[in-house]
């Protein structure tokens, strides 16, 4: 049986889950996509820098080498063009260079890595982008050519200008005359101004453009590593976002499952203590775990005293005795569900009714966890259940006494007039005259039985006052004290300091508690000891009045038959006196009973309500 409904796990909107998990995606997706976008144009500016510094190369390498022959005094007749093909044959030997030439403004070949181009025309796009392009010499373009099918490379172009002499007309004619090696100071190369390029014709002063295509296979390796390390990262970040949140989720529900569960530790525990019912748990081991404060009061055993011991050590033999069996070894068997039973025990001198229950308790698994008992004390029930049995019983008789006592009362009037008339037709101490003055009295006696008979079923009126019970006590053991003497009881008297006066008919009391003592002397036909308490009640709203011997008892079977009127074990007895004690405790509004134990002795408890000093008897 479900006790209380599960926790739940998570206490947050489904709205809200689901706006954050949207905020860690864009979060996440726009972190990778800034982080790509930056190294891509890292690498495409790493490409530019390539391209450049390639086309520096071919330009600085052919002017170096021409420079070089000019040094050594070596007039080459080569065209310009011859130094940068030498340059462009080395530096193409980079296997990410696909191509690199130089073309003139009409799109033709004048050097290529690949020398079957040469001589070529081409239609460059690129240079229309370059004419309009304002950077001058320096000024570069480019762009990415290919397709997802295709190879995809990086193409970049810049404006080359062959060195010429700053003096073209001068060697010119001196190219005329030599037609050959002419050697030149080394100076005049490096003279200011000097720029040299051999006579090509017309064409001197057409523009000349620089091409470089480099392969794009590592470029695109390395961007769709970096896409693959954004993504893993990306999904890191967000697992790890997941996860977190998760957690955080675990440690809410599990703060939460934490609080409810000691909120339900809690109510159990203040339900366990409070509860009316009497509570005593085991273990797997049959140990005690569970000992309320209702059983405590029920048997008088306190939970220090029971915790982690065997019932068979700290409990009665009725209580331990539903302990025992194949459940106490956890096996199970043998044992049924839940049972209950009716016992009766003797709990601090008192005769006590119990209804015990019995059940194994089990896991969700079925196995074994230990045993509960449950308690429930039955004697007030029982005391009650007496009480009505008894005033049913009370009013029938009082309709049947009051009847009787009618009819009897009638015929013993005519029965007295007739013997007080014979006797006064005879001689004083004749025969005749005794037996008509034993009629007499035998009449008066029964007279007397039917007014006691009276006086037990009609309400008789009281003079309640307040009334000290110490005081009334012991003047009670003083009248009965020559009667213990002589049967050689002990008489102890023991009176609260605090006691609570009770509002009562003193008189009336007087006879109960009389009445209660001679019974309990003559049970004590050897001798022994005779005790008579008087205490204030735990919640001081009534007094507790004790009278206890040491008697041979009542047997159990006439214990429930002490207060029916004629009802006596003892020879001679008339069986009233306990009859109308009860009838005047009842109309103080008290309550009298009796346990006993043959054999051992009789308790008899009185108990008063106390003076209201407001108003007479206590109300509460």
């Amino acid at each position: 049986m479900k006790l209380l409904p599960r926790p739940r796990f998570f206490y947050v909107s489904p709205w809200l889950l689901a706006a954050a998990a949207g905020l860690l995606v864009v979060i996440v997706v726009t972190f990778a996509m800034s982080n790509i976008r930056r190294e891509k144009q890292l690498m495409t500016e790493a490409m530019i820098e390539k391209a450049a510094t390639l086309i520096r190369v071919v330009h600085s390498g052919a002017r170096a080498a021409y420079l070089l022959d000019v040094r050594r005094g070596i007039w080459n007749l080569d065209p310009w063009s011859e130094y940068v093909q030498r340059v462009i044959n080395h530096v193409a030997e980079d296997p990410v260079v696909l191509f690199l030439t130089v073309v003139d403004d009409r799109g033709k070949v004048i050097a290529h890595n690949n020398e079957k181009d040469i001589g070529k025309t081409l239609n460059i796009s690129l240079l229309s982008q370059l004419e309009l392009d304002h950077g001058g010499v320096s000024a570069l373009v480019y762009r990415f050519t290919g397709g997802k099918k295709g190879r995809r490379y990086f193409e970049a172009a810049r404006i080359f200008e062959p060195y010429r002499p700053a003096l073209q007309g001068v060697f010119r004619r001196s190219w005329k005359k030599q037609h050959g090696g002419i050697t030149f100071f080394g100076g005049l190369s490096s003279s200011p101004g000097f720029r040299f390029s051999p006579p090509d014709g017309p064409g001197l002063h057409r523009k000349y453009y620089v091409l470089v295509g480099l392969d794009m296979s590592g470029y695109d390796r390395s961007l769709k590593r970096l896409k693959l390390q954004a993504l893993i990262l990306s999904l890191a970040m967000l697992l790890v976002g997941v996860g977190g949140w998760l957690s955080l989720a675990a440690v809410q529900g599990y703060r939460v499952s934490q609080k409810t569960l000691g909120d339900i530790k809690a109510f159990t525990g203040i339900l366990i203590a409070k509860l009316p019912v009497g509570i005593i748990a085991t273990d797997r081991e049959g140990r005690v775990t569970t000992w309320n404060r209702a059983a405590c009061e029920m048997t008088g055993i306190t939970w220090k005293q029971a915790s982690g011991r065997l019932p068979q050590d700290v409990l009665p033999p009725e209580f331990a005795d539903f302990f025992s069996g194949a459940e106490l070894t956890g096996s199970g068997e043998g044992q049924p569900k839940g049972w209950e039973k009716e016992i009766t025990v003797a709990v601090a001198g008192r005769k006590e009714f119990f209804l015990c229950y019995i059940m194994a308790v089990r896991d969700n698994e079925s196995k074994y966890m230990g045993q509960v008992l449950l308690l429930s004390n039955l004697t007030e029930l029982k005391g009650l259940e007496k009480k009505m049995r008894e005033n049913e019983r009370l009013a029938a008789v009082g309709r049947m006494a009051a009847g009787v006592a009618h009819e009897v009362r009638n015929p013993l009037s005519s029965i007295k007039g007739l013997a007080l008339l014979l006797k006064g037709k005879f001689a004083d101490g004749s025969r005749e005259s005794e037996t008509a003055g034993l009629l007499i009295q035998e009449v008066e006696r029964m007279n007397r039985t039917v007014s006691e008979l009276l006086s037990f079923t009609r309400p008789a009126p009281l003079d309640v006052r307040r009334t000290d019970l110490g005081d009334l006590l012991a003047e009670v053991m003083r009248l009965v004290s020559s009667d213990a003497q002589s049967t050689d009881i002990e008489l102890r008297l023991q009176v609260a300091d605090n006691l609570l006066p009770v509002a009562a008919d003193r008189d009336r009391l007087n006879q109960v508690f009389i009445n209660i003592l001679l019974n309990a002397l003559q049970s004590m036909e050897k001798g022994g000891t005779l005790w008579l308490t008087a205490e204030n009640s735990p919640n001081e709203a009534t007094v507790i009045v004790t009278v206890r011997d040491t008697g041979y008892g009542i047997a159990e079977e006439n214990l429930s038959q002490v207060f029916y009127p004629y009802f006596t074990t003892k020879p001679g007895g008339t069986g009233i006196g306990l009859a109308i004690s009860q009838k005047i405790i009842s109309d103080h509004g008290g309550t009298i009973r009796i346990d006993s134990i043959e054999g051992q002795g009789t308790t008899v408890i009185v108990e008063l309500p106390r003076y209201d000093e407001t108003g007479g008897e206590d109300a509460g």
